[in-house]
């Protein structure tokens, strides 16, 4: 199985549909399971949280119910997409694109670090250590002209958040793409084809 995570930005992207049935196409030949992140629905969260002064767990936990809310608008741009919520569903092979719903299976969760520091960057780094899945890629908005990238300055420029190395350590198969996601998922039928065209992230 692979974990592909959609950036938030993508919400507004003109190509958002193509890339999601894009990625629908190769449900067939592989187990693929997407996390995205909020966007400008978690903006509003973190909006509320600042003005209402909840707590960093509630405001979090309202963050990843945002995330939930482009899962239900991605569902309704490709119907054939499967929302799933239970972690163990996620491992079956079903012919299907899941998308993982994670507020309910990560709210009580111990593992993982519920602040501000985890967005669905780290969300999409548990599940792949989590689930020890084959590879990790992080779909992005902004283009990416080099071939290799280092995670910490990944971190320090902001790409990724602040707290996603803490679970990767020692995990290999990372990779990082932009808008030019789309025509490599046009250029390949073969998924792990694809996957080594994609930047590489060293941990």
């Amino acid at each position: 199985m692979w974990i592909i995570k959609i950036g938030g930005s993508w919400i507004t992207n003109s190509k958002l549909r193509e890339l999601i049935d894009n990625l629908n196409n190769f449900k067939y030949s592989e187990n693929l399971i997407i996390v995205v992140g909020g966007g400008h629905f978690t903006d509003s969260v973190r909006l509320v949280y600042q003005d209402k002064r909840l707590s960093e767990k509630t405001g979090h936990f309202l963050a990843l119910k945002a995330t939930e809310m482009f899962a239900l608008l991605l569902k309704e741009m490709n119907k054939e997409v499967s929302l799933i919520s239970k972690i163990e569903s996620l491992k079956k092979k079903t012919n299907k694109l899941k998308i993982w719903l994670p507020s309910l299976s990560l709210k009580k969760e111990q593992t993982f670090i519920h602040s501000w520091n985890s967005t669905s960057d780290s969300v999409a780094a548990w599940l792949h250590n989590k689930l020890d899945s084959r590879g990790l890629l992080f779909i992005k908005s902004l283009i990416l002209n080099d071939d290799i990238y280092k995670l910490s300055n990944l971190q320090k420029k902001n790409i990724l958040d602040k707290n996603v190395d803490q679970y990767l350590s020692k995990k290999k198969n990372i990779k990082i793409i932009g808008p030019d996601i789309i025509e490599l998922l046009k250029d390949f039928s073969n998924w792990n084809d694809l996957f080594f065209k994609c930047k590489e992230v060293k941990v």
